[in-house]
């Protein structure tokens, strides 16, 4: 792709119309274990430790936490290396406000923001307490540990969230109960949050998804205008079996968030699809008809079939109930269609997605700056796909389809 129409803007000529419009649905905060104490409290420190002591570095995995030496966030922001420069030590990885400039130059408008360090560590401990090969020299009260790596973290990120409009925290909302989760999604929506992420593995409150009990939670965040995201991750506690265990499986990347062995890249979807699956035919969209639904980043090769799968049960469930068994009035695809939007990985047919699946309406674009995960070239990738499918197919990806978890 070319990237000569503009010197300032690092897209390719023909979307450079679309420059400071996109809208992008996964990026990341990436503070370095270096700072963790100074911004987010000693709490950090056991933290800080695992990270410190684990024989990696950015050196060796430009996603790892550990940056030696670093002192601030002063990578130039350039278009040629724009796209390129990755974890850490790329421009506005930490310093929030300089990545207002890094969107200029990608010609992005607005992002979600989700956690690494200290908010994802937190996560994945709440979520994997008993999986002692994550974060193995954090031993004792792991998933009491893990929520107050994620209370300091929030409190960061509150603070944090008025520096740019620009970029919207997506912070993770936990309850054991249903009053929990309310009041947790209640502080950061009074902090001036805009996005929340709930883990797939876990009961939501204490209750499935689709259960009346939750209505009060989707009404506050339908009424509030708040995207309600899954995201990749700690949401993998089915690994703990020993199904992934096996030498084939060995030696493939590992980033900060997932494994890129042919095993895991296989099912990293399931918790999401079965989140997901719960609310739509439980008639969670049909009840709340304005909730805002984002899954992020578990790639988007799961959700065609998925619909297919769901409208075959609609299609049959007379067959299914007696005359009191709840029925949906419309086909569980068009609830997708219309409340949710998903990300994609930039090696993903998304061609496909839309003429074999009809869901031009549901994928987005996203970077997942800076982690290494997001490619070197998402846009020129995409671009390439889309664009014998027409402007409007391309636009949708880029800009119309986010503006459903990123509202003005």
């Amino acid at each position: 792709m070319s990237y000569q129409a503009s010197p300032s803007i690092a897209l390719p000529a023909d979307l450079q119309n679309l420059a400071g419009e996109i809208l992008d649905v996964d990026s990341h905060e990436m503070m370095p274990a270096q700072v963790w104490v100074k911004e987010c409290g000693t709490i950090c420190e056991p933290l800080v430790e695992e990270w410190m002591s684990n024989g990696e570095d950015v050196t060796v995995n430009p996603n790892h936490s550990n940056c030696p030496g670093y002192q601030f966030d002063d990578a130039p922001i350039e278009v040629n290396s724009i796209w390129r420069r990755k974890g850490s030590l790329a421009p506005g990885a930490v310093d929030m406000p300089r990545r207002d400039a890094v969107m200029d130059i990608m010609g992005v408008k607005r992002q979600l923001c989700f956690p690494t360090g200290v908010g994802m560590w937190g996560a994945f401990l709440v979520m994997n307490e008993l999986d002692m090969t994550m974060l193995p020299t954090i031993k004792k009260n792991r998933m009491s540990y893990g929520k107050d790596l994620i209370k300091a973290y929030n409190n960061w990120a509150m603070k944090s969230a008025g520096q740019s409009d620009r970029v919207r925290f997506v912070l993770p909302a936990l309850g054991d109960t249903v009053a929990e989760l309310t009041a947790s999604a209640r502080e950061l929506i009074d902090n001036g949050i805009r996005a929340v992420w709930l883990p797939s593995c876990l009961l939501p409150g204490g209750k499935s998804p689709a259960h009346y009990d939750l209505d009060q939670f989707w009404k506050m965040m339908s009424d509030n205008d708040i995207a309600v995201c899954l995201h990749v991750g700690p949401d993998q506690a089915y690994r703990s079996t020993e199904w992934g265990n096996a030498p084939v499986f060995e030696g493939f990347m590992i980033s900060n968030e997932f494994r890129a062995d042919p095993w895991t890249l296989g099912a990293n979807y399931i918790t999401t699809q079965n989140f997901l699956s719960t609310m739509v035919v439980g008639g969670v969209f049909e009840r709340h008809p304005t909730l805002r639904f984002g899954v992020i980043e578990t790639g988007a090769y799961w959700l065609g079939p998925l619909c297919n799968n769901m409208d075959m049960w609609y299609a049959n469930s007379g067959s299914f109930g007696n005359k009191e068994s709840f029925r949906l009035p419309r086909k569980p695809s068009d609830y997708v269609k219309r409340n949710v939007r998903v990300s994609c990985f930039d090696f993903e047919p998304v061609d496909k997605y839309v003429t074999q699946y009809g869901l031009e309406d549901v994928i987005c674009f996203a970077t997942d700056y800076p982690h290494v995960e997001g490619g070197k070239d998402p846009v020129g990738a995409w671009y390439k796909l889309l664009k014998p499918l027409g402007r409007e197919v391309v636009e949708k990806f880029f800009v119309s389809n986010a503006k459903w978890l990123l509202p003005d």
